[in-house]
This record gives C-alpha cells, structure tokens and sequence, in this order.
C-alpha cells in the first residue's frame, strides 16, 4: 500500500495462495507505479519548460521596454539640441526681422524657422518609421519563433 496500491490489491495478495497470480499482481503494482512516477516527471518536465519560457519572454519584453526608453532618450536629445541649434540660428538674425535678402516678400528668419520646422517634422517621421519597423521586425521574429517551437513540439508529439 505505501507503494501506490489499493487495499483490494493488498487483500488479493494476501489471500491468494497461487504465486504466478501473486507475481503477476505484484509486476502490475509495479508497472503502474512505474508509469504514475513517470507522467509525474514528464509534468514536472513540461512545467519547468513553461516557467522558462515565460521568464525568456519576460526579460526579451524587459529587454524591448529598456530600448524603446533608450530611443525615446535620444529621440529627445536630438529634438534638444535641434531645438537649441534652431534658436541659435534664429538669435544671430536678431535685430534683422525685417530684412529680405533674396527679396522674396518674407522676412529670411521667418524663412529659417519654416525651414527648421520642416526638418524637426522630417525626422520626427522617421524616427517614427524607424520604431514602426523595429517593432515589426520584433513581431515577426515573434511569430516565426512561435512556429519554430510549434513544430519542435509537433516533431517531438
């Protein structure tokens, strides 16, 4: 009985005088403890595989946060220091709001600062596609690992 038996086993064996059907109730006591021990190490073996795989998905989640924050950060060191190179430009031409060198009807720093802006709004767009297709890339490197683990259990099922 510690040995994963019933009671009614117990009883056979003790009762029964035949040793084959002693012996043969005895291997299949055994077999099934057998099989019970091994169901428990192929479960036990099957959850040790899910907790890895949820602590990998979770640090290349950790690991994707941590570079959206990084490009985040240098998205706004550059916007800064276009910003600061645009007041820069824009306070040399102080005091000559006024003047229209190529004598087109608008003041040149206004021209300067259109143009400033236009190329702030061209490179917040591509930072913007740059991260747009990073996180496809991520997605589809995603989907082709999941199909690659699917396959893996398929071939081991």
């Amino acid at each position: 009985m510690q040995n994963g038996a019933s009671l009614l086993e117990a009883a056979e064996v003790l009762t029964n005088d035949n040793f084959n059907i002693l012996k043969q109730k005895l291997q299949d006591m055994q077999t099934r403890q057998e099989q019970a021990m091994q169901q428990q190490q192929q479960a036990e073996a099957e959850q040790a595989q899910q907790i890895q795989q949820m602590q990998n998905e979770m640090r290349e989640q950790e690991l994707m946060l941590e570079e959206a924050k990084m490009d985040l950060e240098r998205y706004k060191i550059d916007a800064d220091n276009q910003t600061k190179i645009a007041v820069a430009e824009i306070s040399t031409y102080r005091g000559t709001e006024e003047k229209d060198i190529n004598a087109n009807g608008i003041p040149d720093p206004a021209e300067m600062y259109d143009i400033a802006m236009q190329q702030q709004k061209i490179r917040s767009e591509e930072f913007v596609k740059d991260r747009e297709m990073k996180y496809k890339k991520n997605i589809e490197d995603k989907k082709i690992e999941l199909e690659k683990e699917k396959m893996k259990h398929e071939m081991e099922l």
